[in-house]
């Protein structure tokens, strides 16, 4: 199955295709598809293929989410990259990888900075198992053709056509027990465009494996374990040759449908109960999994000044070495469900701020906590299962000592845990239920439920997952923010390790705003470089003792997803690249005049002139807002201000100057130099654009108050 993937009101400087003066036909993101093999063995250097849909020349810096790993670019010649459909592998260009022993399996994400792009997001995956790669020359297709394989092993090969089907052959014996995890859409799931066709409906690896016995018989099959990826644990029942089936469920294929099968004997780890250790202590956990030997238990201890959060962390295991799981590392004191909390009268007390894990052993269970609570106060609650590999789909709810249900809350975006921030609404005894929404249960349907006082707070989310930069150029980014339990103040925004060079104009979100702009700017003298950057937002906020406090939230950032007729989607990634560039199409945006005092119910010209590359005629569109279709993506005007008609936004057949007419209506929302920027849009496609920015200009909306007494 695929992911579902929902759009999100929110955008980078979205840099498309251009046109080149010196040869390459197109620039734009270079947008990256598979590697291949798509797994390297932790303490191994090797070679690997990453693919795209544009060329790599000029790569001068590889950047993962994991600082240990090592990547750099193997070619020596330049490479032809034509642009290709979305329906494309992308042509292959080399890079040496190297990764060191300490570091933990896992997917991460790799990306590229050329000295004229920055790159989408590829993904690699780091294996503890020594990597097999599918003889591609060979038919595999069938169970008499099946590739031998030696176990232990990471079995890396691709479903690259409709109906393709790969078999590969073991020899075990009687009694011995085997898991095969099959990585497929766990390391493609962040790739620009995974759109294979079928109707507009197939996207990701909906991965099938099937295990059949020396007799051709068919021992076991696993379909959907971690979202569309299946795990088959198996026991063989005689000596003798097995063959493991590898297959789309829909019989799909596309020659970005690679995998990595992991094949071993080794311990497996679902998970632990508890799922959390709180800093300073030590706790014994109960473990979850195959192949555990006689110890049901183990010891994790977190130091105090471990960071918090949630850590891919071995587990010790006398029986060997397991694959890591998830941990939290919490300042909070943490439990265990008592397992008999499963009615409103025998509900479990929590005295927050707490941590609970649980485990649904039979289906139909809900579990029940009690806490204490006070009117008016904020409180949180959130599950982590789903986005543990867990297939928990959680549904919070509230009850009152009555049983009257209060407040429910089911899915966060792009995941099944729930979350829920709550305002009590006495002084009183308040019970708050776990339970899963389809009444599943057994050994894998563990949770950590995180139940804390809270009180005003903030998100700020966006799609800033790239953006590449000339010297003396302005790009933009977007960002949103969500304020939450009562919460009205303002938010400064931060970005953090930015190149040499590039700067990025300071923005507060003022109060009534839920959105801004970040204008980067790139230096003149700027050199051409990349690096990895943060963004996020602080604010003061008042604490219950009056006391101020500082809250940072980092930013919660998603990438832009290629979907069918040209449609456009989000997913959540860990990795923000900026990048300085060679010059592109327009070599500067200038928004005159760069300060405005604008009264409400009043107008004011911005004039606004480019500067093209030589040779490039193409329209250019100005825009204060980035638009897909009828959806607003991105905003920076403060509501009640817009756009008026008496703009002249398209500077076509060469057209140098136009401006904006800004629109202010009886109630637009005051706020004091709020930097905003003209964008300038170059269509390539209908559904992609390069978008420029001009320089900061700072706008003032007085308070209706103020203009009427002058």
């Amino acid at each position: 199955m695929t992911h579902a993937r929902n759009a999100v009101l929110l955008f980078v400087c979205f840099l498309g295709l251009s046109l080149s003066a010196d040869g390459e036909t197109k620039i734009g993101f270079r947008q990256l598809t598979i590697v291949e093999p798509v797994a390297v063995q932790r303490g191994t250097a090797g070679e690997v293929t990453l693919r795209s849909n544009f060329t790599l020349d000029g790569t001068h810096a590889v950047f993962l989410d994991h600082p240990d790993i090592e990547m750099t670019f193997a070619e020596t010649e330049p490479i032809e990259a034509p642009r290709r459909g979305r329906t494309s592998d992308g042509t292959p260009f080399r890079f040496h990888v190297t990764v060191p022993e300490e570091t933990l399996p896992g997917v991460y994400e790799v990306r590229v900075a050329t000295s004229q792009a920055v790159s989408s997001v590829s993904q690699l995956r780091v294996t503890d198992l020594p990597v097999v790669r599918e003889d591609e020359k060979a038919d595999n297709d069938t169970a008499d053709a099946a590739q031998a394989v030696e176990l232990p092993a990471a079995v890396c090969g691709r479903v690259g056509k409709s109906e393709d089907v790969d078999h590969y052959r073991i020899t075990g014996t009687a009694g011995q027990s085997l898991t095969f995890n099959l990585f497929a859409q766990r390391v493609t799931d962040k790739v620009h465009s995974m759109y294979v066709g079928g109707g507009g409906q197939i996207y990701l690896m909906d991965g099938l494996l099937t295990l059949t016995g020396p007799n051709g018989q068919v021992i076991a099959q696993s379909d959907n374990t971690v979202g569309g990826d299946p795990i088959l644990h198996a026991v063989l029942p005689e000596d003798g040759e097995y063959t493991i089936q590898v297959r789309d469920a829909r019989y799909a294929g596309s020659g970005r449908y690679v995998y990595c099968l992991e094949i071993s004997d080794r311990p497996y780890l679902d998970g632990t109960l508890p799922m959390a250790v709180q800093r300073g202590t030590t706790a014994s956990v109960k473990l979850f999994g195959q192949r555990l030997g006689d110890a049901a238990v183990a010891q994790l201890a977190a130091a105090d000044d471990e960071a918090t959060g949630w850590h891919a962390r071995r587990v010790p295991i006398a029986a060997g070495e397991a694959n890591p799981v998830d941990i939290l590392m919490s300042e909070h004191p943490q439990t265990v469900a008592a397992g008999d909390n499963l009615t409103l009268e025998t509900a479990m007390p929590l005295a927050l701020p707490a941590g609970v894990s649980g485990w649904f052993r039979e289906p139909d269970q809900t579990h029940y906590y009690s806490f204490t609570a006070t009117k008016g106060a904020y409180y949180l609650f959130e599950v982590n299962a789903h986005r543990r590999g867990l297939p928990l789909d959680s549904l919070i709810e509230i009850w009152n000592a009555s049983g009257k249900r209060l407040a429910e809350a089911d899915d966060l975006a792009h995941t099944k845990d729930s979350q829920l921030y709550w305002k009590a609404p006495d002084d009183g005894t308040f019970v708050v239920s776990v339970r899963d929404l389809h009444g599943r249960g057994g050994d894998r349907f563990l949770y950590h439920l995180r139940a804390e006082p809270s009180g005003p707070d903030f998100e700020i989310h966006g799609e800033y997952y790239y953006a590449h930069i000339a010297p003396g150029t302005t790009m933009l980014w977007f960002a949103s923010l969500k304020r939450l339990n009562g919460f009205e103040g303002p938010v400064e925004m931060l970005v953090e390790g930015l190149p040499t060079g590039v700067s990025c104009v300071p923005a507060i979100i003022p109060s009534g705003v839920g959105h801004c702009t970040l204008i980067l700017q790139a230096a003149a003298d700027a050199p051409i470089g990349a690096s990895l950057v943060t963004v996020s937002g602080r604010a003061t906020i008042a604490g219950e003792d009056g006391q101020e406090r500082q809250l940072v939230r980092r930013g919660r950032v998603t990438c832009e997803q290629q979907s069918s007729g040209g449609g456009q989607s989000k997913w959540p990634i860990n990795t923000q690249l900026v990048g300085v560039t060679k010059p592109l199409d327009l070599l500067g945006v200038t928004a005159s005049p760069s300060e405005i005092t604008l009264a409400p119910g009043e107008q004011a010209e911005i004039d606004v002139s480019i500067v093209r590359k030589e040779g490039f005629t193409d329209a250019v569109t100005l825009a204060m807002s980035f638009d897909y279709f009828k959806n607003k993506l991105g905003q920076q005007l403060p509501p009640g201000v817009t756009v008026g008609k008496d703009s002249q936004l398209r500077l076509t057949g060469g057209k140098l100057a136009g401006k904006v007419v800004l629109e202010a209506s009886e109630s637009a929302v005051p706020v004091e130099r709020l930097p905003i920027s003209v964008l300038a849009r170059v269509s390539i496609t209908f559904s992609i654009t390069t978008n420029y920015g001009s320089n900061p200009v700072f706008l003032t909306i007085p308070a209706k108050t103020e203009t009427a007494q002058k």
